[in-house]
């Protein structure tokens, strides 16, 4: 299992590091935006370990960039920026956990666990391109209509097979909290005002995709 930290500050890096070594993760260091970007293009992780406020480029245009060109390796944001809006825009860019700084060294730890068990576990489990579909659309193709993240089309998946919060939390081992966010962010994305009507708004897309001419 590979881990990279991506943390501008040395002590907390190494820090990291040890930690996550001890734990028996091949662990790799960037303290820059640009130089992180690179490196997770190059050489995709199982986890990445990601701060907000980095040299050349912050997490979160780091992140937004990665996702959109398909990247789907579990993130968990690592920051001091604990407010709101930023936990928000975490998510919105494609974060799967977010910690905020100071943080306990062992639930971190447990974090990177699951998100790393996560990871195995859909790559394992990956249907054949059009076999995992929602309402007739496949993930990818959800990605690509909608501007999803890849979390955020399983997730999507999961609120048209009628999934509650509590239930999507407990299918995807994440946070009631971070659950929470993600629905929200597909309802948004989605242009739906309520959960109940994820499943009949993407019936009715895949109805009209299907209707138009080919080639058209």
């Amino acid at each position: 299992m590979r881990v990279v930290v991506v943390e501008d500050n040395e002590d907390l890096a190494e820090g990291l590091a040890v930690n996550l070594r001890r734990e028996g993760y091949d662990v790799a260091v960037s303290r820059d935006g640009r130089h992180a970007l690179t490196l997770l293009r190059a050489q995709p992780p199982d986890v990445v370990v990601l701060d907000v406020g980095l040299p050349g480029i912050d997490g979160f245009t780091l992140l937004e960039r990665l996702r959109a060109e398909g990247f789907n390796c579990p993130v968990l944001m690592l920051t001091a920026r604990g407010a709101e809006a930023d936990v928000l825009e975490g998510f919105r860019v494609g974060a799967d956990d977010y910690v905020t700084k100071p943080f306990r060294t062992m639930e971190l730890l447990a974090r990177v666990r699951v998100l790393a068990r996560r990871g195995v576990r859909e790559s394992a489990s990956a249907a054949p391109a059009g076999a995992s579909r929602a309402a007739g659309f496949t993930d990818e193709e959800l990605v690509a209509r909608y501007a999803l993240t890849p979390r955020q089309a399983v997730v999507t998946r999961l609120l048209a097979e009628g999934l509650s919060n509590p239930e999507i939390a407990q299918a995807l081992e994440i946070s009631a909290y971070t659950a929470r966010n993600h629905v929200e962010q597909v309802l948004a994305k989605l242009g739906v005002p309520s959960r109940g009507r994820v499943a009949a708004t993407l019936r009715a897309d895949y109805d009209r995709a299907a209707a138009e001419p080919q080639g058209a």
